[in-house]
């Protein structure tokens, strides 16, 4: 699937964004960590397509600075407006996770990590693996930054081992080298993968602009 964040300042440019992905994604994902404002029920009505919700914490690469329960607070109102996956970063203290996860109801759990300036080796991505899975999320989200290209075999490389585990992952690697990940981790049946609406609107380095992303994709795939 092709998940597009939407970067916005308040509601109003939010809808405007999400109308316009709504025709080019499976799924958009709402980056409450950039937003001023925001009306969590506006927005999720809004999207014809499944809805994920994140806040980003500056530790994990993102904008927000919010304290851990500010940030469950948020999560929890995204449970309630029925967003359709809300992102639980690892690094979240455990009492607020258990919160989150004891009220998720139907919306799934992407329960993620993010290595926002290197690539642990194989062994100890593998530990992040386990530990990540070990939560009882619904979906597991590694994401580190690639200063090699070897960089982006091993966190590849983390995909079949979640297929063996019938576990659902997104894995891929940020940064300009890592750019290549994001569309073989498509192929090879990641999850999903992000691409941004325009480009100039990534959410983070190394995505690809979803029209461009579709049709390197279509190339290979031909």
């Amino acid at each position: 699937m092709f998940c597009i964040p939407i970067i916005a300042k308040n509601t109003d440019e939010a809808l405007e964004k999400i109308t316009r992905a709504n025709t080019l994604a499976d799924m958009v994902e709402i980056r409450l960590d950039v937003m001023d404002t925001f009306d969590l029920h506006e927005i999720i009505q809004a999207a014809c397509k499944p809805v994920l919700v994140t806040y980003r914490s500056r530790e994990e690469g993102g904008k927000g600075s919010a304290d851990p329960e500010t940030r469950t607070d948020y999560i929890l109102t995204a449970i309630q407006e029925g967003a359709d996956l809300v992102d639980v970063e690892l690094s979240l203290p455990p009492k607020w996770q258990e919160r989150i996860f004891d009220a998720r109801g139907r919306s799934g759990i992407v329960i993620s990590t993010h290595i926002s300036d290197s690539t642990p080796s194989g062994r100890e991505l593998e530990k992040i693996f386990r530990d990540l899975a070990n939560t009882g999320a619904d979906i597991i989200k590694i994401v580190t930054w690639a200063k090699t290209w070897a960089d982006n075999l091993r966190v590849l490389q983390l995909i079949p081992k979640a297929h063996n585990l019938e576990a659902k992952v997104i894995a891929f690697c940020m940064g300009p080298m890592g750019r290549i990940s994001r569309i073989v981790s498509h192929l090879m049946g990641g999850y999903l993968t992000f691409a941004s609406l325009e480009g100039g609107e990534e959410s983070a380095g190394g995505q690809i602009p979803i029209r461009q992303m579709k049709e390197i994709i279509d190339m290979l795939k031909t």
